[in-house]
């Protein structure tokens, strides 16, 4: 991979705000820019920048951050001083050399203390206090490049092959801790930072940080990214169609998130656990009441009125039969769906991007516009019979005979995600009902996953189980880690899955097992040199 300096993620950038203060930086943050993302919704990309916008954010969170810090008496812990009259510049500097050193995660050099001193004189001058000038050296290290960005671009040291170098020990600690928790390195790490060089030492420590709250909530944020759950938070749906989806929204959220969590700290860990269990989490820390959990576990399962709202819960008996894995949930199927109703398309192609990997081009770049299918006032049809028109046009077959194939299987789901035998098509002469199709056969895509299936349950059965999935999720998991997916980047891709594949087969499918492959990677701490 090529040598770079990368911006911190908003969620990074809070993470590491709270390392430091210890104050609660969703306010501050709030106002920030979206974070730019890769192709498929990552938000670790090496592409983003500080936009004008987002300069002027920093600095008034760099305001807010700091009178908070103030206030809650954070000064007196972080830069204490005895005799602010007499040993204000000592203590000033004793701050600086500390709290600068933990907020650029590396040893100082004289070109970061002198500025910040004359910083703390500025504020501490005529008029002002020796808190003022803490102020100004706080504020200003908040919005510091040596803060917001990480590099790795290594000492010089020559890496395992021509034209490559190592990144410093500190630069592999920083790597190494936001890959894992998406927050700075803490001080164990940063103590054995000289340790870090070897594979075996990469992987100590992240074995060791996995566990973590933090880690479990970067593992939520890198597996809805992938499948582009994420997205959920942001849709909406007719009232008029699905008038029970404002109330269900944030228990979906809330479901998705804690079967993700319970499969990578509690479950096998495993991708055919994610795609292919048969069970699912009650959880009420979404913000609905219990009343609202009760009505959603019943509308989309079938479990009745539930009295434990914790846990696991089996869904071998939900409505219309066994409800298997992750992308036969309510959050990745009322996602990927219409306002209106389902969307074989959105859910095809969700599918084959990011759970398959299959290469599918955009309709901009075939110089292909796609209208979307119309219903017919006089002849009933179902969704899946409106989109089927596009495999029968000749210039859309190639893409949508396996596209659309993907998304019928989900056909029994409607674009809530709620089980549905039968479908209701409006015609001039009224409202027929009709029944649904899930079936489907896939051909033609060249991987295990080619056959017949009954419906998105033996699809996802059948997901979970291959070969071809598994390698899809290793290079998601590279994407998510390396922030970036572009075709200058197929070559380490590339050497990395050649390195995965020499995993035991009982390794591969397994998140984090993928992960301590990467981390051991030379790929992981050496850069080219090349421009």
């Amino acid at each position: 991979m090529p040598a770079r300096v990368r911006r911190l993620t908003n969620a990074e950038y809070a993470a590491s705000v709270f390392a430091l203060l210890g104050v609660d930086p969703t306010a501050a943050v709030a106002g920030f820019p979206r974070d730019a993302t890769q192709t498929l919704g990552f938000t670790v990309n090496d592409g983003q920048i500080v936009s004008s916008v987002l300069a002027s954010q920093l600095d008034r969170s760099a305001q807010v951050l700091v009178a908070a810090a103030r206030q809650i008496g954070q000064f007196d812990f972080l830069a204490p001083c005895g005799d602010p009259a007499n040993d204000g510049e000592t203590c000033a500097r004793a701050f600086v050399q500390s709290f600068a050193a933990r907020a650029y995660r590396r040893p100082l050099t004289s070109d970061d203390v002198d500025p910040l001193m004359a910083l703390y004189r500025a504020g501490a001058g005529e008029g002002g206090t020796y808190d003022d000038g803490i102020d100004f050296v706080t504020r200003a290290i908040l919005q510091a490049p040596s803060f917001v960005y990480l590099t790795e671009l290594g000492d010089g040291a020559a890496g395992s092959q021509a034209g490559t170098t190592v990144l410093t020990p500190h630069e592999i600690a920083n790597l190494l801790s936001y890959v894992a928790t998406a927050g700075p390195p803490d001080k164990e790490l940063l103590d054995n930072a000289d340790m870090l060089v070897t594979a075996d030492g990469r992987e100590r420590q992240l074995r060791r940080m996995l566990p973590d709250l933090d880690a479990r909530t970067r593992w939520i944020r890198v597996v809805r990214e992938w499948l582009g759950i994420d997205g959920i938070d942001e849709i909406d749906k007719d009232s008029n169609v699905y008038p029970s989806f404002a109330a269900h929204h944030s228990t979906m959220a809330a479901e998705s998130t804690t079967f993700i969590d319970e499969v990578v700290s509690n479950g096998e860990g495993t991708l055919q656990e994610l795609l292919g269990a048969e069970w699912t989490m009650i959880d009420s820390t979404g913000g609905a009441t219990d009343d609202e959990i009760d009505a959603y576990y019943a509308e989309f399962y079938g479990l009745g009125g539930k009295t434990e709202r914790e846990g696991r819960v089996s869904l071998s008996d939900a409505t219309g039969g066994p409800r298997v894995g992750i992308l036969n949930q309510a959050a990745f199927l009322s996602r990927f769906a219409g306002a209106t109703a389902s969307h074989p398309i959105l859910r095809g192609v969700a599918v084959m991007r990011r759970v398959a990997c299959l290469d599918l081009p955009d309709p901009a770049e075939l110089d292909i516009t796609v209208v979307p299918p119309v219903p017919d006032p006089n002849t009933p049809k179902t969704t899946r019979d409106l989109y089927a028109m596009h495999a029968a046009d000749a210039l859309c077959r190639s893409c949508h005979v396996t596209i659309d194939n993907f998304g019928f299987a989900f056909e029994a789901y409607d674009g809530m995600g709620a089980f549905r035998s039968q479908e209701a098509s409006k015609t001039a002469a009224g409202t027929v009902t009709l029944p649904v199709d899930s079936k489907t056969t896939l051909a033609g895509t060249g991987t295990d996953l080619d056959g017949d299936y009954a419906d998105s349950n033996a699809l996802a059965r059948a997901l979970s189980a291959s070969a071809t999935v598994r390698e899809c999720m290793a290079r998601q998991m590279f994407r998510a880690s390396t922030g970036r997916n572009d075709p200058a980047m197929r070559g380490p891709e590339d050497h990395f899955i050649r390195e995965w594949r020499q995993l035991p087969a009982d390794r591969q499918g397994n998140l984090v097992e993928t992960l301590v492959a990467l981390v051991r990677s030379n790929a992981f701490v050496e850069r080219s040199t090349s421009p």
